[in-house]
């Protein structure tokens, strides 16, 4: 477990290389226990990447990833869930055609679920499990203002509520840490609004540690208590937002050419 002084995550010197190309040079990041980070930069920067090797989907070519006080550099992503790491992708990944209720018992299921076997066979425990699961689905459901739709096919729902339904599944492995990657893709501006709004709420009401990818300049200055910037595969720059906001070197490599789109800074 992390001590008092130390991060929750702490990143140093993380590297990525595919073939001959460097996508990720010398990454260091720390997040703390509750806090919420942005992590912006143009597309290509490897942001995504970065995600990909925090969270085992990939292995680092170099450095070092301490969790929680443990070296999970390399680990399987089941390690990492186990551990309490959990993240979205861009694309939003859900069981479709199930209830959503189904989808979030899913998460569910890692840290409580009875197994293979008794459930199959219905032993009591089993059945108890399963009670208890569905108990906590709604519970979670509840704190992303779903609980009223548990019993519907995910692919009748908005795409926003499909973004909250993803949102709850992670959130339903009990994460210390979770991993938010480009959210609000495919939104319009009042559904990314109300997204922002559901993660700063979420992250205030649980305690979670937050890591938010996201392009919606909007979203990120406005709840994010810190931001780092990558540029071309290394940290260009990182603090609070309004230092961010007046960093000539973010200006040029990203902000400055969104100026004049409509989620721009205001």
């Amino acid at each position: 477990m992390t001590t008092g002084s130390e991060p929750l995550l702490m990143v140093e010197g993380l590297t990525k290389n595919f073939g001959g190309v460097r996508a990720l040079e010398g990454l260091n990041l720390a997040v703390a226990v509750g806090e919420l980070v942005g992590l912006i930069g143009p597309n290509g920067s490897g942001k995504t990447t970065a995600f990909n090797l925090l969270t085992g989907v990939l292995r680092p070519s170099g450095g070092r990833i301490r969790f929680r006080g443990q070296d999970v550099t390399g680990n399987r992503p089941e390690e990492n869930a186990r551990l309490g790491m959990a993240r979205t992708f861009q694309n939003i990944r859900l069981f479709r055609e199930l209830p959503v209720i189904d989808n979030v018992a899913v998460g569910l299921h890692m840290r409580h679920g009875a197994g293979f076997w008794p459930t199959v066979l219905r032993f009591p425990n089993a059945t108890r499990s399963e009670a208890a699961i569905r108990e906590r689905s709604l519970e979670v459901l509840e704190v992303l203002g779903l609980r009223d739709r548990a019993d519907e096919i995910v692919a009748n729902l908005p795409y926003g509520d499909q973004r909250k339904v993803e949102f709850a599944r992670a959130l339903a492995t009990e994460p210390a840490l979770l991993l938010l990657d480009e959210p609000s893709a495919g939104m319009n501006p009042n559904e990314t609004a109300d997204l922002g709004a559901t993660v700063a709420r979420f992250h205030r009401e649980l305690g979670l540690a937050v890591v938010l990818v996201e392009h919606d300049m909007r979203m990120i200055m406005t709840h994010c208590q810190r931001i780092q910037v990558i540029n071309q595969g290394r940290m260009l720059a990182q603090g609070s937002p309004e230092e961010i906001q007046r960093d000539p070197r973010v200006i040029e490599a990203y902000l400055g050419r969104r100026r004049e789109e409509d989620h721009a800074l205001a």
